[in-house]
């Protein structure tokens, strides 16, 4: 019968979704389930048809796939008779929001076939699609959360997060360099602030204290990045040289004020000079503070991009 003959080709052309999405959708969200011919071409229901009709509709309008995959035909006709029938959720936006989800749908297709050169022709486009704050937050930062958590489920492997990884973190390096490259050709040397970033001795995790070196050059701040697990010593000794005066510490994820984190601390501290501040990330909710005046606690890379962009009004 025809109605369960329909072809990828087919789908996609009355759809307007593009067959990577397709599949990626299919495999992480169980959106269809198209039946298989004996040669192993993939068929689709006219039922299947519509419900992929009424999701490109509602993505359009800035519906993310995850939360409307398993709703019902009669559950998403719903949805978008409300939504013509309330005050638009704003076009640029949603258009934003959807292209965000279909681009790390693509990269994500890609990091499952190893296929690098892929992973870095998106990135590259992407941040030339999107302003840096918006690549960082809408792209970046929930794309390698949500490759972590397939890692978790044993969906994707620990090679593949792997090479996404140094892909990325290419990228946010060249970007770094970009955005310090321009603040230093302007010549401003009236920032009340100066940054070093590096992680703590020991630490190899790189990535968040990476995104926020690439925040303090962001928001115009003379920021340094020294890279991963860097003693204390070495650490104080660069920022004196480089007279920051801010050093943003990434501690190892989730460990808290262990004994070996506060060691590292207070021998930081006590080498930088008086007017020196220490910024930590990467401690987990609900942590005890070490109570030091000079010591500022970072719970997310959010709150410090809400903290570089109030320094300047102080």
């Amino acid at each position: 019968m025809i109605e369960d003959k329909l072809s990828v080709k087919t789908i996609c052309q009355l759809t307007g979704i593009n067959e990577h999405t397709l599949r990626a959708w299919e495999r992480r969200y169980g959106v269809v389930k198209p039946r298989r011919l004996e040669n192993g071409r993939r068929v689709y229901s006219i039922e299947d048809l519509e419900k992929l009709k009424l999701i490109a509709l509602l993505i359009r309008k800035g519906f993310l796939i995850g939360n409307i995959a398993s709703h019902t035909l009669p559950e998403l006709s719903s949805l978008l008779n409300e939504a013509a029938q309330t005050p638009d959720m704003g076009d640029a936006v949603a258009l934003q929001n959807s292209r965000a989800e279909e681009l790390a749908l693509r990269i994500e297709e890609a990091v499952s076939r190893y296929e690098l050169v892929k992973i870095n022709v998106l990135l590259q486009q992407a941040k030339a699609e999107y302003g840096v704050r918006e690549y960082l937050f809408q792209v970046v930062l929930p794309l390698m959360s949500r490759i972590g958590e397939y890692v978790a489920r044993d969906e994707f492997t620990i090679g593949q997060e792997h090479a996404l990884s140094a892909i990325v973190k290419y990228h946010l390096l060249q970007l770094f360099y970009l955005l310090t490259h321009s603040h230093a050709m302007m010549g401003d040397t009236k920032s009340p602030k100066s940054f070093v970033l590096a992680t703590s001795e020991g630490n190899l995790h790189e990535f968040g204290v990476m995104v926020a070196a690439v925040l303090c050059a962001y928001h115009g701040y003379p920021t340094f990045y020294l890279g991963p697990n860097l003693p204390a010593a070495s650490l104080a000794e660069a920022t004196e040289a480089l007279s920051a005066n801010c050093v943003v510490v990434g501690l190892p994820p989730l460990d808290g004020y262990t004994e070996a984190n506060r060691n590292f601390l207070d021998d930081l501290m006590k080498r930088l000079p008086k007017v020196c501040e220490v910024w930590v990330g990467g401690m987990p909710r609900g942590e005890k503070s070490m109570q030091s005046e000079r010591l500022r606690e970072l719970p997310s890379l959010e709150e410090l991009d809400r903290l570089l962009a109030n320094i300047k009004r102080v």
